[in-house]
């Protein structure tokens, strides 16, 4: 029989919003957790093709950070392979670069690369001046972190080198972490974001063995343990609103509308479908008017099946110098789990020109197959695409909700609604990381507003 009252209503399962439920129903909360698919995890999920577990979104899990600590906190199994060494691909080549001091040792393949090419030119090369980017990078870490600065990050590097390949190296850095193009990206969400200030960067990482989906099944099952219920294909067709505060959801269960109390929203679902479902009556002009300038990422989400390993690497592929892609990751050099025996999968992500309009899926799609032949020569011998994931501006899943450094704040017009998610990320944290910190941050909100059990 359904129970129709509960302490917390979260709706959507991202991980900001398994990570919320799990928490919650740990802290004597009676929670339920309503989901619109048939699977949970949303972007931290898997789904199965020719025999293969594909990523729906994240491939690499920041591993020995908040996201194990909080799979640990709730009783969750983590069960994740962490990586080793990150590759750079630079003129064709790939580059296995150090666990510490990267940054060093990009400037420094770079300007070997270049001082060779300027050797077969038979012309002089001025080089690059590394102790002056990498100064620059220290100053940053002290002099370019308010989130109020909006400058973005290749305006700033192009103070100090007028170097491309240099800038195309940042790019992909930056890129890779943020989704959008260094001319978007604020360097000052950067530097917080590499400083303890921030997430610190993300110096460990690993791959879910069995797909995201086991992960998002441990925080489910944590909640299901403490009393609370999970309802998979169960989409919320309305926040009740009363007297300027949430009174409750209607929800659509398996084909049966029901209609559910709950004394707090946790809504995982981005604001702008939350206020959607609420009522835009029920916000205010000036609330309305920062949903109605979210930024959302866009991105192409490649999945590569071969029948030969494409490249041998022990970690993630940085692409340096590509048209769109900026990052790989090997999936089964890792987790041959991840894939039919005897057979193999890289997945790509590439960032659109430019991440503000919506793409040109055509154009999108050719550069990027481009990208993949010239960074894995036997692609078109051995390998397939599986499947080419372009998420515009306005899909129901893009890459993020936000662009990093604008996110809005968690809490809302109304007391007992809070945000978590991709669009309301802390300052200076990225991914899942951040949805993860932002579910911890939720949580201290309800904790300090209602207590378990209260009426």
């Amino acid at each position: 029989m359904v129970n129709d009252k509960f302490d917390v209503a979260v709706a959507g399962s991202g991980i900001g919003g398994l990570c919320s439920a799990a928490l919650l129903a740990r802290h004597g909360y009676k929670v339920l957790l309503v989901e619109s698919l048939g699977r949970l995890g949303g972007r931290f999920s898997t789904i199965e093709e020719e025999g293969f577990k594909l990523p729906t979104g994240a491939g690499l899990i920041a591993t020995r950070g908040i996201i194990e600590q909080t799979f640990q906190e709730v009783g969750a199994t983590f069960n994740v392979r962490e990586i080793g060494a990150t590759s750079a691909w630079v003129d064709g080549k790939w580059h296995l670069l150090p666990d510490k001091g990267q940054i060093r040792a990009l400037l420094t393949i770079i300007k070997e690369a270049d001082a060779n090419k300027a050797e077969i030119a038979g012309h002089l090369n001025r080089g690059i001046d590394q102790e002056k980017i990498l100064s620059a990078f220290k100053r940053g870490v002290i002099e370019m972190t308010d989130p109020a600065n909006k400058t973005s990050f290749r305006e700033w590097l192009s103070q100090y080198t007028d170097n491309e390949m240099v800038k195309k190296t940042f790019h992909a850095l930056t890129s890779a972490m943020s989704t959008v193009n260094d001319f978007e990206y604020p360097v000052s969400h950067w530097f917080v974001y590499c400083s303890p200030a921030g997430q610190h960067g993300m110096v460990f990482q690993g791959v879910s063995v069995n797909g995201n989906i086991e992960q998002a099944n441990a925080l489910a099952e944590s909640v299901r343990t403490r009393g609370g219920e999970v309802w998979a294909n169960s989409p919320v067709e309305q926040v009740l609103i009363k007297s300027g505060k949430v009174i409750g959801l209607v929800v659509n269960k398996e084909g049966k509308q029901i209609e559910l109390s709950t004394r707090v929203l946790v809504s995982d679902l981005g604001p702008r479908k939350t206020v959607e479902l609420a009522g835009r009556k029920n916000f205010s002009a000036d609330y309305l008017k920062q949903v109605d300038s979210l930024k959302p990422a866009p991105i192409v989400h490649t999945l590569i099946a071969s029948d030969r390993p494409l490249v041998d690497a022990p970690g993630a592929l940085l692409a340096i110098g590509a048209s769109r892609i900026v990052l790989g990751v090997p999936m089964t050099n890792f987790c041959p789990e991840l894939a039919p025996r005897g057979q193999h999968m890289i997945v790509t992500w590439g960032t659109p020109l430019p991440c503000l309009h919506h793409v040109n899926r055509e154009e999108e799609a050719k550069a990027n197959l481009e990208d993949i032949r010239r960074m894995f020569p036997d692609f078109d011998k051995y390998g397939r695409i599986l499947r080419m994931d372009i998420r515009d501006i306005d899909d129901e899943f893009p890459a993020l909700r936000s662009w990093m450094g604008y996110d809005m704040s968690q809490q809302t017009d109304i007391p007992n609604l809070v945000h978590v998610g991709d669009a309301v990320k802390p300052f200076g944290w990225e991914g899942l990381a951040a949805c993860t910190k932002g579910a911890h941050l939720a949580v201290d909100i309800v904790k300090k507003k209602f207590k378990p059990g209260e009426s």
